[in-house]
C-alpha cells in the first residue's frame, strides 16, 4: 500500500474521506490526529521525518536534544510541544507519541509557522537583510533590539583517513535593528557606529565598564546593553 510522504491538512481530508477510501493508513492517521489535536490540524501538517545523518559527528540541531516549545501556526499557539530546531537545513521538527506510544516526527512546514519559542529564546518568520525569509531569533524590546540568524556547515572530515562528515558548531549572523533599519555587526565597533554619533562616546563607555564583547556576549548579556540602548535613546 502506497504510503503518501506528505500529511495533508486533517480537515480537508476528513472533508473528502470518501476519496481516500482505499488508503486505510491515511484515514486511520486522521482519526489520530483528530483524537490528539482536535480540530487543530496545521500542527500535524508536514512530512514525516527520518534522520539522515546517522554516519556524521555531530547533528544538524541547535540544541542536541529535544526541548519542549510554544509554537505558533497560523495565528494559533501550541504549548508544551516537542521540537527540534535543524538550523542546518532550517526545519522545524516535531516529536510526538502516536496513539500506540511509538515514537515519531514530523517537519513542519516553515512557510506556515510564524514564530517558536524554547524558554527565554523566542524566533520569528521573517525576512532578513539579504531578502530571504528564516527564523530568527530576537533579543530585546523596544525600538532598538537584535536579531540572530543561526547555522552550521556539513564538512568532509579531511583528518580522517575515511570518508566521513561532521557539522560544525552553531554559527551566527547578528543584526541590530534600529527603529526598523537592520544593521550587521561582528564587533563592538561596527555595533556602536550603527548609533547616532552622540550615542556613541557613552555607548562605548557601557560596553568598557560592563565588559561584554558583543560577538561572543551571552543572551542576559545582550539584554543587558539592549535595555540601555533603549534608556539611551530615550534620554537623547
Amino acid at each position: 500500500m502506497r504510503k503518501p510522504s506528505t500529511i495533508l491538512a486533517a480537515m480537508l481530508l476528513m472533508a473528502s474521506v470518501n476519496l481516500f477510501s482505499q488508503q486505510s493508513s491515511i484515514t486511520d492517521y486522521l482519526v489520530q490526529c483528530e483524537i490528539k489535536y482536535g480540530s487543530d490540524a496545521d500542527l500535524v501538517n508536514g512530512e514525516k521525518y527520518s534522520y539522515p545523518y546517522s554516519q556524521a559527528l555531530g547533528d544538524p540541531f541547535f540544541f542536541p536534544e529535544t526541548r519542549t516549545a510554544e509554537i505558533t501556526i497560523h495565528e494559533k499557539e501550541f504549548k508544551g510541544q516537542l521540537l527540534r530546531y535543524d538550523i542546518y537545513n532550517q526545519q522545524l521538527i516535531l516529536d510526538y507519541e502516536n496513539l500506540y506510544g511509538v515514537s515519531a516526527s514530523l517537519v513542519l512546514r516553515s512557510q506556515w509557522v510564524e514564530s517558536f519559542a524554547f524558554e527565554n529564546q523566542k524566533f520569528k518568520k521573517m525576512e532578513g537583510p539579504d531578502g530571504k525569509a528564516g527564523f530568527f531569533q530576537i533579543l530585546g524590546k523596544g525600538q532598538i533590539d537584535c536579531i540572530y540568524l543561526w547555522s552550521k556547515k556539513y564538512l568532509l572530515n579531511l583528518n580522517s583517513g575515511e570518508q566521513s562528515y561532521y557539522f560544525t558548531d552553531p554559527d551566527r549572523s547578528s543584526f541590530l535593528r534600529i527603529e526598523g533599519q537592520v544593521h550587521p555587526y561582528k564587533s563592538n565597533g561596527n555595533f556602536i557606529k550603527a548609533f547616532d554619533p552622540g550615542l556613541q562616546k557613552p555607548l562605548k563607555q557601557f560596553l568598557r565598564q560592563a565588559k561584554i564583547k558583543v560577538k561572543t556576549a551571552s543572551d542576559a548579556q545582550m539584554r543587558h546593553l539592549l535595555e540601555y540602548c533603549n534608556t539611551l535613546s530615550h534620554e537623547n
